[in-house]
């Protein structure tokens, strides 16, 4: 393993910080709630807004882009990458593949298997088998080497033999409902999740190269974890990791960590509101 491999290790590992209380966390969300839950109230119609990591960087460093609602999802070999790059990396750390490559091609068998395989059972089969079943060979290559490019990087982000248990892959994302707007949530994401220590520990995998507001896009998914759960739950900290530059941040997630995160989505949120309401045709006369 390379020595950055190495020290990203050191770092998921490494004992947590300062903690933070449960009367911090209570006063934390419910601050947050109240600003949210205000500017929410200013969207027009019935429209929702679904806050995610890429939503919260989009309002810092483009602005104008925040006057469009939130697209149908369409699967894409770059959509999908996670998905079944995640699930292959879990194969390989378990033992069960020898490599990316041949993990990837294993779990996109194996959906296809569970599309065809006897009577079907709901939500059985991956969100993405459906559509990658329908593709031709071509496209189909191309969506084997987005996986198998994510795979690699993050297999190589850690040295896996050293770690006390095995970490969660991918897995379910964390989510927040407003309390004081149904119509408002916040969704986070994290590659890797370790329970070494009292605390879990995040690593998140970027791309391009590492931006001046790191900390934003680190704290996001710190925040939205420690939103839902318990104070003794609170990740320790989230790990960046971002393999085209070969740079590596690591954001310890305490109070202030959180409460700079809770600012930059109360502004965000404030952006997108501010975007949309903009965006409403003009009626006429007014």
């Amino acid at each position: 393993m390379s020595a950055r491999s190495a020290s990203v290790t050191d770092a998921l590992m490494a004992p947590p910080g300062d903690e933070v209380s449960a009367a911090e966390l209570m006063a934390l969300r419910d601050d947050l709630g109240r600003d949210l839950a205000a500017l929410a109230s200013d969207l027009p119609g019935q429209e929702s807004l679904r806050v995610d990591t890429f939503k919260v960087l989009v309002a810092r460093r483009h602005p104008e882009r925040c006057t469009e609602g939130d697209d149908p999802f369409v699967p894409s070999p770059r959509r999908c990458r996670r998905a079944v790059g995640a699930a292959a990396v879990a194969r390989c750390v378990r033992g069960f593949s020898a490599g990316p490559a041949t993990a990837v091609a294993d779990v996109l068998a194996a959906g296809l298997d569970d599309l065809t395989s006897g009577p079907a059972t709901p939500g059985s089969a991956p969100w993405w088998a459906a559509w990658y079943g329908g593709l031709l060979p071509g496209a189909r290559a191309v969506v084997v080497a987005e996986a198998v490019t994510w795979a690699t990087a993050l297999l190589a982000a850690l040295d896996w033999r050293r770690l006390p248990r095995l970490p969660a892959v991918g897995g379910r994302d964390d989510w927040w409902q407003c309390p004081g707007s149904p119509t408002l949530v916040l969704q986070g994401r994290a590659d890797v999740r370790l329970h070494a220590a009292r605390r879990p520990a995040y690593l998140v995998l970027g791309s391009g190269r590492c931006r001046d507001d790191w900390r934003v896009e680190l704290g996001f998914p710190g925040l939205v974890a420690a939103l839902g759960r318990a104070a003794p739950s609170v990740p320790s900290r989230v790990v960046g990791v971002w393999p085209q530059s070969g740079q590596v941040r690591v954001l310890p997630v305490d109070i202030t960590t959180l409460r700079a995160g809770a600012a930059a989505v109360v502004s965000a949120v404030g952006t997108w509101v501010d975007g949309r309401i903009e965006a409403q045709p003009v009626l006429a006369g007014r």
